[in-house]
């Protein structure tokens, strides 16, 4: 584990982040894959999230580092006994008919579909746990990076509130849809909801060198468009810009000054970035099968071994001895990858 490594190991890397995405009930595993983290000594100061994910990233941010463990515990054992009530069977059903028809209407750009008539928590439910394990004063004083992520749903376009430039609140938390069932969220006159996050949106900070711990509660096969989590995708197509901003930069050394002085050279070398990206991918669920019941399943037992899990995940992640050398010198990112408990080799 981390906490045995000396702590010169993670000195190399000027942000820490963590993406936390969606998936209701999954979000158990983030939670428990942050309290590993903690206690191996890695505190991210850059967290995005969206849905469930959002949540999770509010409560790390916006609570002092010794607590940030014993809210998320305080939040996912309330939402367990608050839902254990509720039927997860009509809420299911009405998931199913959101994932046939609930993306084609955003790519329409047509009217949001209703919100079921059973969501798994009360809408002032949820807001008054936010509000009971989220500071948003702390939030909204920049100690940690924010960025959450959600639809525009008369647009279809993904946006991100970010503590760099909105005051966040409640409702910025819930607009990406945190739990099955619940209502779009009207912010500026605008409704919200879906996730819309992901490892893309570090591209839009500034270049530095970043270790990135990307959390999925589910995410479908390593190849194609399945599931609900778009990280690996993102992954990909973010390697492919930062390996090139790499190469530009290693050519660009090599060039006599005379080349490098000439107005179309400068204009591509300052596309070049030194900076690179360790990226360490956990996913919880990979089988799609019954994934509507797993999503809306808040039994004590079901978080209990969620949380468990996202432990169990980032012990295996942290104990490859590789993780954190840096890429080769021809790439701008590495990537390390834990799928239901299983590691990957080095990407």
């Amino acid at each position: 584990m981390a906490r045995g490594r000396p702590e010169k190991s993670l000195a190399r890397f000027e942000r820490i982040a963590l993406v936390l995405s969606g998936g209701g009930a999954l979000g158990a595993y983030q939670a428990g894959a942050y309290a590993a983290l903690e206690r191996s000594g890695v505190r991210p100061n850059w967290i995005a999230g969206t849905a469930i994910g959002a949540v999770n990233a509010a409560i790390i941010a916006g609570s002092l580092p010794h607590e940030r463990t014993l809210r998320l515990r305080r939040f996912w054992q309330e939402a367990s006994r608050r839902a254990r009530g509720r039927s997860a069977r009509a809420v299911g059903a009405w998931l199913e008919k959101k994932t046939a028809r609930g993306l084609a209407l955003l790519r329409r750009r047509t009217d949001p579909p209703p919100p079921s008539p059973r969501p798994v928590l009360d809408a002032g439910e949820l807001r008054a746990l936010i509000g009971e394990t989220v500071d948003f004063d702390r939030i909204n004083s920049g100690a940690v990076r924010l960025v959450l992520g959600a639809v525009n749903l008369a647009t279809g376009a993904e946006t991100f509130f970010d503590n760099d430039r909105h005051v966040l609140g409640p409702d910025h938390v819930l607009a990406g849809t945190p739990l099955p069932g619940a209502a779009p969220i009207a912010i500026d006159r605008q409704l919200y909801g879906g996730g819309a996050v992901s490892v893309s949106a570090l591209d839009n900070a500034r270049p530095a060198d970043t270790l990135c711990f990307a959390i999925d509660g589910y995410d479908g096969g390593p190849a194609g468009y399945g599931g609900i989590s778009r990280t690996r995708r993102e992954i990909a197509a973010m390697r492919r810009v930062h390996d090139l901003r790499r190469m530009i930069g290693l050519l660009g050394e090599r060039l006599p000054p005379a080349a490098r002085a000439e107005a179309d050279v400068r204009k591509c070398l300052a596309e070049a970035s030194n900076a690179t990206m360790t990226v360490m991918h956990l996913v919880h669920e990979v089988d799609p099968v019954d994934l509507t019941r797993k999503m809306t399943d808040f039994s004590p037992a079901a978080i209990a071994r969620r949380w468990k899990a996202g432990e169990s995940d980032v012990g295996t992640g942290l104990a490859h001895r590789h993780w954190l050398a840096p890429p080769p010198r021809l790439a701008g990112v590495v990537v390390h990858e834990v799928r239901g408990g299983m590691a990957a080799p080095p990407d």
